[in-house]
């Protein structure tokens, strides 16, 4: 396993590795695999932010594993790219991505309410597909948030993610709440944001 500086070309193969995760509910009812993995790269578009926060984890050259974290501050462009891509939609699809930028556009501010700026480092897309990557990746933006003078990680996870992982790994909950952006056939899908302080 190699931890190596993750760029703007491995999006593409990072929305692969999403994919059995996010991109099969959005490929779902005829949409296909390439809108699920368009979706994909929405979200993992959400979390870029560039250099120097950002890491990947391959084996052999394949990447098993990704972070992702940035400043509040920073602006990304996922939705000027979103809107590249939406004219190539059908009505259904359209929707859908809409709805996925609403969730996003509502949930992020509720996140940035905890933060400073200065202090605390969004931690905004988080994947691995092998036992003990993530851990590997977490310790890399940690102690490189530390030598920027950060004090701790902030994030958002809901009810389609692993979220147990944050608190057996240093994560404390800070928030959780009813995700109703998000409309899913679940009535209990929510929402919580997490912090690690070090």
């Amino acid at each position: 396993m190699k931890i190596e500086t993750f760029t703007e070309n491995d999006i593409r193969e990072a929305a692969h590795l999403a994919y059995p995760v996010w991109g099969e509910g959005h490929a779902a009812n005829g949409q296909g695999e390439e809108f699920g993995l368009l979706m994909c790269e929405y979200i993992i578009r959400y979390g870029w932010y560039g250099a120097p926060f950002a890491f990947k984890i391959t084996d052999e050259g394949k990447m098993v594993g990704c972070i992702l974290a940035g400043n509040i501050e920073q602006k990304n462009g996922y939705n000027e790219w979103l809107d590249s891509v939406m004219p190539s939609f059908n009505e259904q699809q359209r929707a859908e991505a809409l709805a996925l930028r609403d969730y996003f556009g509502k949930t992020s501010p509720k996140v940035y309410r905890y933060m400073r700026a200065d202090k605390d480092l969004y931690l905004s897309f988080f994947i691995s597909a092998v036992q003990g990557c993530g851990k590997q990746l977490l310790a890399e933006v940690v102690a490189l948030a530390k030598s920027e003078g950060y004090e701790s990680l902030y994030l958002w996870t809901d009810s389609s993610c692993n979220h147990d992982y944050y608190a057996h790994h240093g994560f404390e909950k800070v928030a959780e709440f009813k995700s109703d952006e998000w409309k899913t056939d679940s009535n209990d899908y929510l929402t919580y944001i997490y912090r690690k302080c070090f």
